[in-house]
């Protein structure tokens, strides 16, 4: 169930590549919400839950709908520019109608399926939709309920937590990561400015496939959505704490965002896609490889060593070992005359994180 954005008329202009610390902030919410999704961070969660102040702690609880399964688009970028501070993005938020508050943040409270036409003005559209987010869950219900009854007094509370948030952990991690973000802008920028449209979106991701006709990217999510650029803007943020999500949210009238991962590292590492994920699996899958794999954890070893040790023949080992080396599994070095080989047991230890990684990005 891809996410295609279609790009038949699109031209790099309709493109902005900036700062959202707002957007940043939910990112960091969703990981607090939901930290087994996000094992590369699990030292700073720990750290921040633990920190965080009671109060916060249950406002958290209270709003989590707005940054779990959907991320709620009133906490991205609304519209260009891009940039601006965190007290600036919250007077936007802030700014808005009741109305657009309201309707803005329903599909994130009940964080499924339902058809929102008709919310504002038919009471039993109204009750329909509250019942339906309390099947989905206690907190969906309440929430769904406070932003009809008291849409003000919900907006208040969601700026305070923010607020909150902002002092207690966020400006600290903000001031972190900003110059990395504002690196990854520079050089997505120039891949826009130098690229087709289609393959500078499909850089933002590993699992990303180019369309030709008409031009378009697909990205590989849980999600079906068809969204066309014609006519519109496309927002490109980075994220250092989204790993491993890319999130698309196409909300009119608001500009089309791509919340996308960067690394949390300076430096560039593989990252693996599904289709290596799958490979990797299935080339371990073998009882025989699977057996050559406990030698070769141990030491480095030599192929003949191995057949002895295995009682394969020595083409059977080579064969094995080349599959495991397809995969990216096996590293060898030359010692004069001779070849040893050993399992690369960094890449075997971030296979289960990408399994998990290649199943909720």
């Amino acid at each position: 169930m891809p996410v295609v954005i279609s790009l038949q008329g699109a031209v790099p202009a309709d493109v902005a590549v900036g700062l959202s610390p707002l957007a940043e902030l939910m990112a960091c919410l969703h990981s607090i919400a939901e930290p087994e999704h996000h094992l590369a961070v699990r030292q700073w969660l720990e750290r921040v839950r633990a920190e965080l102040s009671t109060e916060s702690q249950s406002l958290i609880a209270v709003y989590s709908p707005l940054w779990t399964r959907m991320r709620c688009r009133l906490l991205m970028p609304l519209e260009p520019p891009l940039g601006l501070t965190l007290e600036q993005e919250l007077a936007r938020l802030e700014a808005l109608s009741l109305d657009d508050f309201v309707m803005g943040a329903a599909p994130s409270v009940h964080g499924g399926v339902f058809d929102t036409h008709g919310l504002l003005t038919d009471r039993a559209v109204r009750e329909a939709y509250i019942l339906s987010s309390e099947r989905r869950s206690f907190s969906r219900g309440e929430l769904a309920r406070s932003l009809f009854q008291a849409p003000e007094r919900t907006r208040s509370g969601l700026l305070e937590l923010l607020r909150r948030c902002a002092a207690e952990f966020f400006d600290a991690e903000w001031a972190r990561v900003r110059h990395r973000l504002e690196n990854e802008c520079t050089r997505v920028r120039a891949r826009v400015q130098a690229l087709p449209l289609p393959e500078a979106l499909a850089s933002l991701s590993p699992n990303a496939t180019v369309g030709h006709n008409p031009p378009s990217v697909a990205y590989d999510k849980l999600q079906s959505l068809r969204a066309d650029l014609r006519g519109r803007r496309c927002l490109l943020v980075p994220s250092a704490h989204t790993r491993p999500h890319l999130i698309v949210r196409d909300d009119p009238p608001y500009p089309l965002v791509v919340h996308f991962p960067v690394e949390n590292t300076g430096r560039q590492s593989e990252q693996a896609t599904l289709a290596q994920v799958r490979l990797r699996l299935s080339i371990l899958s073998d009882p025989a490889r699977l057996s050559l794999c406990r030698h070769l954890v141990n030491e480095p070893i030599t192929t003949s060593d191995l057949a002895a040790r295995t009682g394969m023949t020595l083409p059977q080992v080579s064969r094995h070992l080349g599959r495991l080396r397809e995969a990216g599994l096996l590293t060898s070095r030359r010692d004069g005359r001779q070849i040893h080989h050993r399992l690369d047991t960094d890449c075997l230890m971030r296979l289960g994180v990408d399994v998990l990684t290649s199943i909720i990005r």
